[in-house]
């Protein structure tokens, strides 16, 4: 369980390693970036709750996150790709221009997130929750989507191509112009409210 914020009647949960949420952090840039530092020449996260912060312009390619928690969070032009994450909740967070190329994502939790001019190309993304994300000019193409959800999810220019789609959900998704050439969309779930 997070601990909770110092600052009075906030309610929010505190950075890991700090007392104070992002929030009203004095400097919640510099502490996030004092977590980031490379150790042995990797970056290594490991159950940290780093709950809205603001990322922007770094390069994380190769870093292991696993079990961190970036709820309301905002990731502008991050570049992460080779990485692995695992068992992350990055909900109701704005996620934009950034580069997962090579990713390994499994069992995360992007649900009600916004994913805009993202790129996830030849990545594995397993048992991934994307529910009710707005996904905007993003790219999958050669991706692994086995088991991930797009259930309820707003899909707008979003490429798929060339992607496995095994038992993945797109269940009540709003999906315009949305490619899924060279895919086995005849493997997912495309289920509709009856009228």
């Amino acid at each position: 369980m997070p601990r909770p914020c110092a600052e009075s009647r906030c309610g929010r949960p505190a950075l890991s390693g700090a007392d104070r949420c992002a929030v009203h952090h004095p400097d919640a840039a510099a502490h996030v970036l004092g977590l980031l530092a490379p150790v042995d020449g990797r970056i290594v996260l490991a159950d940290l709750d780093l709950a809205g912060v603001a990322l922007a312009d770094l390069d994380l390619s190769g870093c292991q996150l696993m079990g961190c928690r970036l709820t309301a969070s905002t990731l502008q032009r991050v570049k992460l790709s080779g990485a692995s994450i695992q068992l992350c909740f990055v909900d109701r967070a704005t996620v934009l221009d950034c580069d997962f190329s090579g990713a390994t994502i499994l069992n995360t939790v992007f649900a009600g997130s916004r994913l805009e001019g993202c790129k996830l190309s030849e990545c594995e993304v397993i048992q991934v929750n994307f529910l009710g994300i707005r996904g905007v000019r993003s790219v999958f193409d050669h991706s692994n989507l086995y088991g991930s959800r797009f259930v309820g999810s707003w899909l707008e220019k979003v490429s798929m191509r060339d992607c496995n789609l095994k038992r993945a959900y797109f269940d009540m998704a709003h999906r315009q112009i949305v490619d899924f050439r060279s895919s086995n969309p005849d493997e997912a779930s495309f289920l509709e409210l009856a009228p």
